[in-house]
Parts: structure tokens; C-alpha cells; sequence
């Protein structure tokens, strides 16, 4: 899977160019292997000599918030406010470049933000001779101790953690391990075990295959039958299924379903396919880079574990990717135990549509954690902070100030607000794409023509007549 050590579409030489204008980059040299303090009750595990640079960025207010003087209509400036850790997820996703405007958007309105480019990614992917990072450095609790590490440097006591997917792994065992060092948590679209994979493709097999909610049943009935009739490759169908609703809701599953009964859609049906089968999406630089942090995603959490090559198999690339590393040796970290030793007020966010890590993950995690707010948002699919950033910077700032909890009481006003443009690009092009199929003209031509031919094929005499009429 090491898919970058020849054809980078950024070289690596230019990472030096790329520290030397950025101000806001901080370095921290850390163990290459070991925990370095990650162990539970503070033990640090014995580590090698050997270090790497370890970066992560930091963007400050200009000015803080106000906060009122209690009993006085005066405001003064509010210093003692908690930094705040973004986690995104992962474990191969960069943060330094794909978050630069968050983290701008974030400090301009008061918010001390601080986003740590995990080992083995972008900015933190070599050693102190330039090569790689050995990708048996690569352990879940090792990223933890990395966690800590960025937060001693940049002088953080204590912090409110936003997480997301995997980063909300990291947050949940940072909060239940180091509780001293965590003011709040966000929890958007947590992962909490190597048990949540195969839930959301339950839940969407549940959704596009068995048609067990009324809303989708007849999608899933034509679906079948697009399987049988060998349309559609049912084995590769649930990546495409999941990849559309994941960006148009059932709605747009429903429509390219129908366009693909009616012999139209498969421009768009393929199109999505070669995308997901693209090895840059795995290999993006200072973006997306999985190669090296593999170990972590398979063999520690057991991501394509469960992939079972059925129809509708959601896991399918996961368990392809899977084969490059040792399988799934055992979760590192019982999280279910865990998340009810936390005791930082936690704001739990899932999305209505979300088929990644279902809904059904985060009500169960919420309960567990003592005290918990679940923030349910009808119409966002995973990643809140990727899909609907307005919401999660909603979220965001609303934990570090210690009112997170208030959150779900304005789930109807958040649910509102609009996508990334990202997403909305997206959801456009898709939208776009099945209407030039479903009106195209040349496509029209087509299906006249081949009608023609099909007519002459069964009746010979139809082409004959159609001439003597003409002539």
C-alpha cells in the first residue's frame, strides 16, 4: 500500500518549502516507538532513543470573547476560556492543510484552536533523516501519547476535544484515561469499537436490500432484481449505494435506481465506482495518505473486518485494503468499558442519515457516558464537521463555553443551516449527472436507434418497408 514513494502528486522535498511560510506550525519531537504516556494511570511504556517531528497547528484569537460580570452589566475580556483539540477522522486524514479555514473561521470568533497532524500523515510522515515512518510505530495508544505531547507543548492544561469517526475514538479514550486533562467533549459520529463497521452495514443492507423501512422498500425491491438481472454487480453495489445517500439521501438513491431500471444511470452508477476504486483517494499527500497508518485501521480497529462479500457489502474496499497489513488482532482499548468512566461533560452528534457509524452507535454511547447530550441531526449523513461545518463550529464553541448540553433543544435550528460547499458541489454534480442521463438527446438517439435496430433484427421486413414507403 505504499503508494507514494513514486508517484506523489506533491514531492516530498517541498514539505521544507511548505514549514518555512507557515506561521502557524508548531514542532514536537516524539518517540517513533512507545506510548510515551499514553498508558492508563500515566505509566509511560519504555521507548526507543530514536525521534521523529511530530507538527501540529495552532491558531489563536485576535481577541477573546467577553464574558458578563456577575451582577454588573459590565463585560470583560475572557482569558480562562479551554483551548480547543480537533480530531478528525481517520487514521490516515490530514490536518493541517484540509482544516486551515476552520481553524481561521474558529480563532475569528474567539476560539483557541489547536489540530495535531497524526504520525504517519502529511506533515508528520518522516523521520528525522526524511524517510518513513516504520509502520510499526503505528498504535492507537502511541497517537495518544502524541495527543498529550502537542498539548504539554503548546502549554494546555486542560482542553475541550472535538472528535469525529476515529478522532472521536481518540477523544473518548484521551477523556477516560487523562480526565485532568479534558474540559468537554464533542463526539461527532463516534467510533466505539470494531463493531460499529458492521452495524452500519446492517443498516444499510436493512435499508437498500431487505426494503425494512417502508420509505425505501421499493428501491430495494428494484435493486434486487437490477442484481439478479446482472445489471448491477451486487457485491460492489453497497460502496455505490452508500457513497449516494451518503451525499443525496434516499431520494437520490431512489432516482438512479429508477434510471438504472429504465437501461440508463450506468454512466453515473460507473462513474462513482472508478472513483471510489481510485488509489489517489488513498494517496493524496498533506490530504489523505492510509499507506503507513494501515496498521492502525486494520489490525488495531479491525476496519473491513467484518466485509463478507455479499451484496450490498459496505466493507468491501476496507477488506481489500485490509490485506496489505496482519489481520485484526484485538481492539487496543475496550472503549465500551472506558466511555463510562468519563466525566467531562460530552456532546454527542449524530447524523438522521448517517450509515457509516448508524445513529443507533451514538443514542448507545450516550448512554453510557454519565451525564451525556445527544444532538440528533435529521438530513446529515457522517462527519458533521466535514459535511456541515457550520454546525460543528456551532458545536464547537458552544462546549468551550460550557453550554454544549443546550445544544439539542436547537437541533431543528441546526439542522437548517446549509452544507459546505464542498458538500453542496456534490450533491449538485450528483443532481446534475442523473438529469443529463435521464434528458440527454444523444442518449434519446441512442436508445432510438438501438429500438430500430432491435425492430429490424426481430421483423426483417420492418427496414424493407420503412424503404418502399420512403421511396
Amino acid at each position: 500500500m505504499r503508494l507514494l514513494n513514486n508517484h506523489s502528486i506533491i514531492e516530498r522535498p517541498g514539505q521544507d518549502e511548505l514549514l518555512s511560510i507557515r506561521n502557524d506550525l508548531m514542532t514536537v519531537y516524539r518517540e517513533i516507538d512507545g506510548a510515551g504516556g499514553a498508558d492508563e494511570g500515566g505509566a509511560s511504556a519504555e521507548v526507543s532513543a530514536e525521534l521523529f517531528p511530530l507538527r501540529y497547528a495552532r491558531a489563536t484569537p485576535r481577541r477573546f470573547p467577553r464574558r458578563r460580570v456577575p451582577g454588573s452589566s459590565r463585560t470583560v475580556l475572557d482569558h480562562a476560556q479551554a483551548p480547543l483539540l480537533v480530531i478528525p477522522d481517520g487514521p490516515g486524514m490530514a490536518s493541517v492543510l484540509p482544516y486551515d479555514v476552520l481553524r481561521r473561521s474558529l480563532a475569528s470568533r474567539g476560539v483557541d484552536v489547536l489540530m495535531m497532524e497524526h504520525r504517519g500523515v502529511g506533515l508528520s510522515r518522516l523521520d528525522s533523516t526524511g524517510a518513513d515512518l516504520p509502520m510499526a510505530s503505528m498504535q492507537v495508544r502511541s497517537v495518544l501519547g502524541d495527543l498529550l505531547a502537542v498539548m504539554d507543548h503548546a502549554r494546555v492544561q486542560k482542553a475541550t476535544v472535538y472528535g469525529v469517526g476515529y478522532g472521536a475514538y481518540l477523544a473518548q479514550g484521551l477523556a477516560a484515561l487523562h480526565p485532568d486533562r479534558v474540559h468537554s467533549l464533542v463526539l461527532d459520529s463516534p467510533l466505539t469499537g470494531v463493531d460499529d463497521e458492521k452495524a452500519g452495514q446492517r443498516a444499510l443492507r436493512a435499508m437498500y436490500w431487505d426494503g425494512e423501512d417502508p420509505a425505501t422498500a421499493t428501491t430495494a425491491a428494484v435493486l434486487r432484481r437490477l442484481v439478479e438481472d446482472g445489471v448491477v454487480d451486487g457485491h460492489r453495489a453497497g460502496t455505490i449505494v452508500l457513497a449516494v445517500h451518503e451525499y443525496g439521501g434516499p431520494d437520490a438513491v431512489r432516482d438512479l435506481v429508477d434510471l438504472l431500471a429504465m437501461d440508463r444511470g450506468q454512466l453515473t452508477w460507473n462513474s462513482i465506482r472508478q472513483v471510489l476504486a481510485q488509489s489517489w483517494l488513498e494517496s493524496t499527500p498533506y490530504v489523505r495518505e492510509l499507506d503507513l497508518v494501515a496498521p492502525i485501521a486494520h489490525t488495531e480497529l479491525g476496519s473491513g473486518h467484518d466485509a463478507d462479500g455479499d451484496p450490498m457489502d459496505t466493507l468491501a474496499l476496507f477488506g481489500e485494503q485490509s490485506r496489505a497489513v496482519p489481520g485484526f488482532s484485538g481492539e487496543p482499548l475496550d472503549m465500551h468499558d472506558l466511555s463510562t468512566r468519563i466525566t467531562a461533560p460530552t456532546l454527542v452528534i449524530t447524523g438522521g442519515r448517517n450509515l457509516i457509524y448508524p445513529p443507533s452507535t451514538a443514542r448507545s454511547l450516550a448512554q453510557r457516558i454519565p451525564g451525556a447530550s445527544l444532538l440528533e441531526l435529521p438530513g446529515t449523513g457522517h462527519s458533521v464537521l466535514d459535511s456541515h461545518s457550520q454546525v460543528a463550529q456551532v458545536a464547537a464553541r458552544w462546549s468551550v463555553a460550557g453550554a454544549g448540553h443546550l445544544l439539542p433543544e436547537r437541533a431543528a435550528d441546526l439542522a437548517a443551516l446549509p452544507a459546505t460547499p464542498v458538500n453542496q458541489v456534490l450533491q449538485r454534480g450528483l443532481q446534475l449527472a442523473m438529469t443529463a442521463e435521464r434528458l440527454s438527446p444523444w442518449r434519446l438517439r441512442f436508445e432510438s436507434a438501438r429500438a430500430r435496430r432491435e425492430e429490424a433484427h426481430a421483423d426483417p421486413m420492418a427496414r424493407r418497408s420503412r424503404r418502399v414507403r420512403l421511396d
